[in-house]
Order: structure tokens, then sequence, then C-alpha cells
């Protein structure tokens, strides 16, 4: 691998590294600043800066798609000079795999990864709840409204103390994996830094002045927000229901789009995603380079 100087993360580049974003002609949830923030410690993330991209690498070696304004790269000069031996990319977006198969052909081989799909939302219909396919949710909600006396609230930086409670209060009622207390350190990180990454956006909801469910969220363009966490906790029932409601009604209505990213292969996240009737999936891949 050559011309690829790998450094940690750090929020001095993060302006360099949300151009190259926003210059992507698909935005996954993986390479948002927020999300590649939150997670780093944990996957060891690091990134280095060539061929006008951002390439990011996890623990292992590990090298994911490139981030950039894909359609105007000069991929035939590029990849045999950064790569002049074979590689795998991981988490690459539907869209990097449609310009590189098309250029370079039988040079390139791509694998759809089911698992990595992010689901793509209608923020108004999920708003709206209109219609036979919603009323399981709408049922849901009434109870939440019905049974308790809650409040909701949009989430700032001043949040934190209540975040890392409720996310306490969220794992308590489960089997701590490592995982979940991944997870947990990843809000926490988010959290730690709410002011310094920008678009972060969430919604609290209370029940008596106790957290009952939270959402963090990014604006990941004008028309596009992204739920990176959205915790309920199990003694509020409809909470689930309820704060995703609230928060694309009170805190998101702006946008078109809600994407509430990957299910991780995990047949009951597959099943409550699916449930809120996806409008489309950004579709990942694992591509993989074979040079002359």
């Amino acid at each position: 691998m050559m011309n690829l100087c790998f450094e940690p993360l750090s929020l001095e580049k993060s302006g360099h590294y949300l151009e190259l974003y926003r210059a992507c002609p698909r935005q996954s949830s993986y390479y948002s600043f927020g999300s590649l923030w939150a997670w780093r410690n944990v996957f060891g993330l690091s990134w280095a800066f060539a061929g006008g991209m951002c390439w990011i690498r996890s623990e292992g070696d590990n090298l994911w798609a490139p981030v950039g304004p894909w359609d105007d790269a000069d991929w035939r000069s590029i990849i045999p000079e950064i790569f002049p031996k074979p590689v795998s990319l991981q988490y690459a977006p539907d869209g990097l795999v449609r310009v590189l198969t098309d250029l370079l052909r039988d040079r390139v081989t791509a694998r759809e990864v089911r698992s990595q799909w992010e689901y793509l939302h209608s923020v108004q219909e999920l708003i709206a709840l209109k219609g036979n396919r919603f009323s399981n949710k709408r049922s849901h909600i009434r109870q939440f409204t019905k049974n308790y006396d809650y409040e909701y609230r949009p989430m700032g930086p001043g949040d934190r103390n209540a975040v890392v409670n409720a996310q306490r209060l969220w794992l308590a009622e489960r089997c701590s994996t490592d995982a979940l207390l991944r997870e947990t350190e990843a809000v926490k990180e988010m959290m730690e830094q709410w002011r310094n990454i920008p678009g972060l956006l969430g919604g609290i909801l209370e029940v008596k002045g106790s957290p009952a469910a939270y959402t963090i969220a990014e604006a990941i363009s004008e028309d596009t927000v992204m739920i990176h966490f959205e915790k309920a906790l199990s003694a509020y029932n409809g909470a689930y229901q309820a704060i995703n409601r609230m928060f694309l009604q009170n805190t998101a209505s702006s946008f078109t789009t809600v994407n509430r990213e990957e299910d991780l292969g995990d047949e009951g996240m597959r099943a409550a995603k699916m449930s809120y009737h996806p409008v489309g999936f950004l579709k990942k891949y694992t591509l993989s380079w074979f040079p002359d």
C-alpha cells in the first residue's frame, strides 16, 4: 500500500474531512464525521488524505472505502498508484461500486453485504404514520401518551449527563455484552464533543423528570438526517415508537429523508427496521481490486 500515511482522527482536520464527505454522491452513515469520531477508539480508526480522497482504516489494517467526489476522480490513475497489489475495501457504498465497476471492469469485483444495508425512510411518512401498515405504531404511541406524564425536549451539548444516565439505565436492563459496552463508549464520545461535531441534533423523552428514551442524530445534508443512537427503557411501553415520531416531528421535520442505519444481520433488528417501511436502501459492498 503506497502513498497512504495514516494518522489518528483529529478535530483539527474535521473541516477538510467534512468537505470531502459532503462531496460524496452517496453519504453512508459509517462515514459521517460524528460516527467516525464516536467509534474511533472502539474500532481503532485512522485516516489518510491522498488522491483527493480521505481513506479510513480500522484496526487489523482493514481498509474502508474512500470518501470524496467519486464521480470526478481519476480512478484509473489513483487506484493503481495507491494499490499496486490486490486489496479489499470494506463498507463500500453502492454509488462508489457503480463508478469503479464501470471504469475498472474485470479488475474490480463487488460482494454485496446485506447486514450493512442502511435503511432510508421518508421523514413525513414516519411523522404522519398513516394507513394500516402503521396502525401498530400509532397504537403504541397512543398507549405511551395516555399512560405516562411525559415531556419531549430537543437535545443539546448540556445533556451529556442525562444521556449517559439514560444509556446506563438502558444497559442495566440487558446482559452487558462487549458490543453493548462498546456502543456505550461511542455514545459518551459523541456527547463529549457535541459542540465540535457539526450537525448533531437529538431529543430526550422524560417521564416525570426521569429519562424514558433518547435519540442522537446527525444532519448529513440539507435533506437527510441520520439516526445514530435511539434507546428507550422497557419500563415505558411505546417509548421507542414515541421517541421515533416525536424527534422527527419536533426536531427534524425540515428533512426529507431519515437514514436509520443498518441491522447488522440481527433478525429482530431487521424486522423492527422493516416495520417502518423503508423507501429505499443505501447498499454496501466489499470491493476487491486486482491490478494487471
